[in-house]
């Protein structure tokens, strides 16, 4: 008897776990691997109060997904949408099932961009630059600067300039 995968409907959502169906060799899970989690939680636990409020979003997700922004050079929407639509992020955040649900919304990310403050920020920032810098295998090329963008753009200004000015 054959049956069609495509007539049978999978419980992806519910029962797929991150852990045992996807690539070692992915990049993100390297990368996973490398980032000093437990010092950058707790950095980012001292920016909250011990006991009152409500509890805050996890540090792994909240970084992770600042990195993804980062990398990739994404608004803070589109960094959620990458989030929810690949679970090789998902587990790179700390997931440990596929989430096919609002995990998160993405005006967190600038509420704790503001609230961890810019020490916070360069922090990650350096973390990210040493892991990778320390393994160049993972094949990650983070974004310019703003500053650099601006940089490119003022010196194409320029050799129009000279241009016209000969």
């Amino acid at each position: 008897m054959y049956r069609s995968e495509k007539f049978n409907p999978t419980l992806f959502g519910k029962l797929f776990h991150l852990g045992g169906k996807l690539a070692d060799a992915n990049r993100w899970l390297k990368l996973a691997e490398v980032l000093p989690w437990e010092k950058l939680d707790e950095g980012y636990g001292r920016s909250f109060s011990a006991g009152y409020g409500r509890p805050a979003k996890d540090s792994r997700l909240v970084c992770g997904l600042l990195v993804v922004k980062r990398i990739k050079d994404l608004s803070d929407e589109d960094a959620v949408a990458e989030f929810m639509e690949s679970p090789y992020i998902q587990a790179f955040c700390g997931l440990e099932y596929f989430s096919l649900e609002d995990v998160i919304n993405p005006g967190i990310l600038s509420e704790r961009r503001k609230r961890l403050g810019p020490e916070f920020l360069a922090l990650l920032d350096a973390e990210l630059s040493a892991a990778l810098k320390a393994n160049k295998d993972l094949k990650f090329h983070l974004a310019r600067p703003e500053a650099a963008k601006a940089g490119l753009f003022s010196s194409l200004l320029e050799k129009i300039a000279s241009v016209f000015s000969k």
